[in-house]
């Protein structure tokens, strides 16, 4: 018996192909972001928003579903739909979620401990540059009421009168009376950020403090307090005052967008989103979305700061050595300081980002014909200082090498040794901060120069 087989017209096959079309582009997108209520609060449904739209859905909108969860949704004319989802309960949360699959992406206002790390291996390892995402800058802010003559405050005394072993302002330099501290929740990465970075020496939480689930709440509870002390996340500053921060061999920071941008000022923080190791495509691309320059566009209109470089004239820090000063003279601050990896030659995450953001940015129209500085600061150890400089000059080298392949030019680059702390170098958690490369920009020096 002969075989018979079908015949199809062009017209057939034409419609076939577009019926097939049609059923991939009527797909569904659907994304889960789990955790701090610092991301969640306004930044994390934005970006779901934005990301939306870009996907070319229509009637995008936010509901919140409960406190401190929303629902964003849009339609497509294809029929397919969009469907996020946010849960802003906290940065140990989401971690919980992202392990168990029940979240796309961990919101985490603070970097991975090294135990989670540890105990997230069936999903990939969360330091790794795939799954660790640095989505925006923030700084811990102290504030007070705005009456408040304090304008300036160490984190030893921020720390003690958290504590309550400072209990009245006159021990801050403040006008008599009692210190009423508010501060957030047990499941906050703010929370979290701020006992790192501030309640050391086994310091803890005064059991005479309120405690408040939202930045944005707590704000305000301060600004209606004369007697008020209290932290939030550098966005939330809207009613409250913020002080300058200081540490012993630090210089006096207020929380503004370079100090944090650059990591300078001393709480600041980064802001994460983290990724399972076999993450969705529609997971991948949301990530690179939100770290483009559409994505930082949305985090900076949500008070956060951006990863976007941008260029400040700026007073250095005191107390550098003068071989600092040749390198910076007459240049402008960019705003970021490329960091490594903890006791490591390898550039963290958002370092790796960074070289493609100053590749971009030494690409503009305006930057091309200027050059770049370097400078780079290590801190010295039990080695001899010889060997900590020849480490600082190594790791500024490799910068410079990794910017060349991309067509940066470095004019000038040097490493220092215990230069201008920005972090306090006698505690482990911090002593890392201070070892960074400064970015300058400059117009190229005559052979004179």
């Amino acid at each position: 018996m002969a075989l018979i087989r079908p015949r199809f017209s062009s017209l057939a096959c034409w419609m076939l192909l577009g019926a097939l079309s049609s059923m991939a582009q009527a797909e569904d997108i659907s994304l889960r972001l789990h955790g701090s209520n610092t991301i969640g609060a306004r930044l994390g449904p934005d970006l779901l928003m934005a990301y939306a739209r870009s996907k070319g859905f229509v009637g995008v909108k936010q509901s919140e579903t409960s406190p401190q969860e929303f629902l964003i949704e849009g339609r497509r004319a294809d029929g397919s739909k969009f469907h996020g989802i946010v849960k802003a309960h906290g940065t140990n949360t989401g971690y919980a979620d992202l392990k168990s699959g029940a979240a796309d992406l961990w919101m985490a206002s603070r970097e991975a401990k090294a135990e989670e790390v540890r105990d997230a291996r069936a999903i990939g390892n969360l330091h790794s540059a795939d799954q660790e995402h640095v989505i925006a800058l923030d700084g811990l802010a102290i504030v007070v009421h705005p009456d408040n003559p304090v304008s300036e405050l160490s984190a030893d005394q921020i720390r003690d009168a958290f504590a309550g072993r400072i209990s009245n302002w006159s021990g801050l330099g403040g006008a008599p009376g009692p210190i009423r501290l508010y501060a957030r929740d047990e499941n906050s990465g703010t929370f979290d950020s701020f006992k790192t970075m501030v309640m050391s020496d086994g310091a803890q939480l005064s059991s005479q403090s309120r405690r408040f689930e939202s930045s944005a709440e707590l704000d305000r509870a301060v600004a209606a307090d004369r007697q008020a002390l209290g932290f939030v996340g550098f966005s939330h500053i809207a009613q409250g005052k913020a002080v300058a921060v200081r540490a012993a061999g630090t210089t006096a920071l207020k929380a503004d967008a370079l100090s944090i941008a650059t990591e300078d000022y001393l709480l600041a923080r980064r802001l994460y989103l983290y990724s399972a190791r076999e993450a969705s495509a529609t997971t991948r691309e949301f990530l690179d979305f939100v770290q483009g320059s559409a994505g930082q566009k949305v985090t900076a209109a949500a008070g956060f700061v951006a990863q976007d470089i941008f260029v400040a004239e700026v007073d250095p820090l005191p107390g550098n050595p003068d071989g600092y000063y040749d390198v910076i003279a007459d240049a402008e601050r960019l705003s970021l300081n490329f960091r490594f990896r903890p006791q490591s030659a390898t550039l963290d995450s958002r370092a790796l980002r960074d070289i493609e953001r100053v590749s971009d940015f030494m690409n503009q129209p305006a930057n091309r014909g200027k050059q770049l500085r370097l400078a780079a600061f290590g801190i010295s150890s039990e080695r001899s200082l010889m060997m900590t400089l020849f480490a600082v000059n190594d790791r500024v080298d490799y910068i410079s090498q990794i910017l060349a392949s991309r067509g940066v030019r470095t004019e000038m680059s040097r490493g220092f040794v215990d230069g201008a702390a920005v972090a306090p170098i006698d505690r482990a958690e911090t002593r890392a901060r201070n070892e960074r490369v400064e970015v300058w920009l400059a117009e190229p020096r005559s052979p004179q120069g």
